[in-house]
């Protein structure tokens, strides 16, 4: 048996002290004990805990001082206070104080492991989202987030074609961060310090790429009254970065390749070669051996440019990034605000289960609408504009409640079900006996796939 969780006993009483921890070693526990608060303390301050069972009354400091201290001193633990003299007045002092739970001796074993269980597994959630905002902040200085096997490769690659001074072309499905793997790359090379240039080759078209691209003179057509640098000229010594090459117009590649192979060009109604010092970074959603393929890409470009190539994996293929790159968004949309949030373990389960069609982009956008939608800082599945895997939710007459390890919305989803079926699809009396209004009722139906 694995090891579950690591305990503190702070107990006055010896023989219950020894006997919990017996029956809870035996359970697979790691445990420790004190006989009294002071000591119970210093153990606190030398180790880090899951759970304490920490006694009320005690000799010398009592427990409801200790659990002051403890909390003050550390958040991460769950503190369940236990008592042979319960009384109101201080179960409610005790949970005002931090405490997860209170209970009155005698406790029955399995009763007080369910209990532990329960505690345990909040202190994993909040040792998880910690984790997870520390793993944050070592990205904080860099524009990539991610620690999977596919990503890590990809900055390895990112360093090598970096250092070198050759062209690159990004291949990745659209919203996977094509222009950020593009500015990496700048960011690599000797040429960090000069213009990173951008350039949406897909917003171009047949009259207007040219003078976007190459400039022109004054008087090359009707509207141009002045002179204009293109995005070439801006580029000089630095980095031009062309997305959606594939939809660049044909007469224009021809120019590009011209472009690359003598580093000149001409502004559109000029009549003297400009000279060009630029490496350019390529990117495009499309394959493009397809696309010549179906006459779309000339043939020689696609030869010049695919020579150092990055391939940008989605981010369906590299689920470990998932949970940082959300952290990651959830900092950003909440940085000008000053609560802690967090992200429930059902919404990080719902996260890493979503296919990702739109990837990184439409996870951030994702968490930005769960940060606008949420009445408190806490991100939860029904801020996603997304239903649970259809695969996961039970099929109607089950029971889902019946295993204390399901997800929260397979039991929220079987009560409303039931309350349906008790007021005979009447919503307005569903809502009110289950203390919703009906657009939070509805929307939970649209949800869960219930018939309306």
């Amino acid at each position: 048996m694995a090891t579950k969780a690591k305990l503190l006993i702070v107990e006055d009483e010896k023989p219950l002290r020894e006997l919990l921890k017996t029956e809870l070693t035996r359970s697979g526990y790691n445990v420790q004990t004190a006989p009294e608060g002071n000591e119970g303390l210093a153990r606190y301050r030398e180790e880090s805990f899951n759970v304490v069972l920490l006694d009320v009354k005690m000799p010398g400091t009592n427990g409801v001082d200790v659990l002051a201290q403890m909390k003050e001193e550390s958040n991460l633990p769950e503190i369940i206070m236990f008592t042979g003299h319960g009384d109101i007045e201080t179960a409610v002092k005790c949970i005002k104080g931090g405490a997860y739970d209170y209970l009155t001796k005698p406790v029955k074993l399995d009763e007080l492991e369910l209990v532990i269980e329960k505690a345990n597994e909040k202190n994993r959630l909040r040792r998880e989202n910690i984790n997870l905002k520390l793993e944050i902040n070592k990205f904080e200085n860099h524009q990539i987030v991610g620690k999977s096997p596919a990503i890590q490769k990809v900055l390895d690659i990112v360093k090598r074609w970096g250092a070198c001074d050759e062209h690159v072309l990004v291949f990745g499905e659209s919203g996977t961060g094509k222009e950020l793997i593009a500015r990496a790359v700048h960011d690599a090379s000797v040429r960090n310090g000069k213009p990173f240039v951008t350039v949406n080759c897909g917003r171009l078209n047949v009259n207007t790429a040219e003078s976007e691209l190459f400039g022109h003179m004054q008087g090359a057509f009707t509207s141009a009254s002045k002179g204009r640098a293109g995005l070439f000229e801006l580029a000089d010594n630095g980095t031009l970065f062309m997305d959606e090459i594939s939809e660049m117009p044909l007469d224009v590649q021809v120019k590009l390749l011209r472009i690359l192979e003598t580093g000149t060009f001409r502004r559109l109604g000029g009549n003297r070669d400009i000279n060009v010092d630029v490496r350019f970074v390529f990117a495009s959603n499309k394959k493009l051996q397809e696309c010549v393929e179906r006459g779309d890409f000339r043939e020689d470009l696609y030869h010049r440019i695919n020579l150092l190539l990055i391939n940008l994996p989605p981010l369906r293929e590299r689920t470990e990034d998932i949970l940082p790159l959300a952290w990651h968004f959830l900092k950003k949309s909440v940085a000008n605000g000053h609560e802690e949030w967090e992200i429930t373990e059902e919404a990080m389960a719902s996260l890493c289960a979503h296919n990702w069609t739109g990837n990184v982009r439409e996870l951030s956008n994702t968490i930005r609408r769960a940060c606008i939608l949420a009445t408190e800082p806490v991100i939860t599945p029904d801020l996603f504009p997304f239903a649970p895997p259809k695969g996961q939710i039970p099929p109607p007459g089950s029971s889902p409640t019946s295993s204390p390890t399901v997800p929260l919305w397979v039991v929220e989803r079987a009560h409303i079900e039931k309350v349906l079926e008790a007021t005979e699809g009447n919503k307005s009396q569903a809502a009110r006996i289950l203390e919703i209004d009906r657009k939070t009722l509805y929307t939970k139906l649209e949800r869960y796939n219930l018939d309306a």
